[in-house]
C-alpha cells in the first residue's frame, strides 16, 4: 500500500550490505520526480533483466541514463545492469529500519 507517496519495502539479497544488510526494510518516496535525482542517492529501480532492485546512483550521463551500482562486491556490476531510464525508476529510499539482531531483543 503506498500512503502519500510513501512505500515499505522488504529487502532481500546482500547486493547493498553494509549498508542496506538484507532483511531490512526501506521508506521509499514513490513520488521522486518531483525533485532532482543525483549521483549517491539511493532508488528502487524495476529492471528488465533482474527485476527490482535497489541500488546508489553512480552517474547520470549526458543522455538522462542513470548508471547505478551496489555497495556490495558480489552485487551485479554497473556495467552487467547497464543504462536505466529514468521511467525504470520507482522511487528513491529516504529511510532503512535495520532488522534487529538477537542481541539488540
Amino acid at each position: 500500500m503506498t500512503l502519500f507517496g510513501l512505500k515499505i519495502w522488504k529487502v532481500t539479497g546482500h547486493s547493498m550490505f553494509p549498508r542496506i544488510p538484507q532483511h531490512s526494510y526501506v521508506l521509499v518516496e514513490h513520488w521522486y520526480f518531483f525533485k532532482k535525482i543525483k549521483p549517491d542517492q539511493t532508488i528502487l529501480i524495476n529492471h528488465p533483466q533482474y527485476g527490482l532492485l535497489i541500488k546508489r546512483i553512480a552517474i547520470i550521463d549526458k543522455n538522462n541514463f542513470v548508471w547505478c551500482k551496489g555497495e556490495n562486491a558480489s552485487s551485479i556490476t554497473i556495467e552487467k545492469l547497464g543504462p536505466i531510464s529514468k521511467k525504470q525508476i520507482i522511487g528513491r529510499v529516504l529511510k532503512v529500519f535495520l532488522k534487529p539482531s538477537l542481541s539488540q531483543l
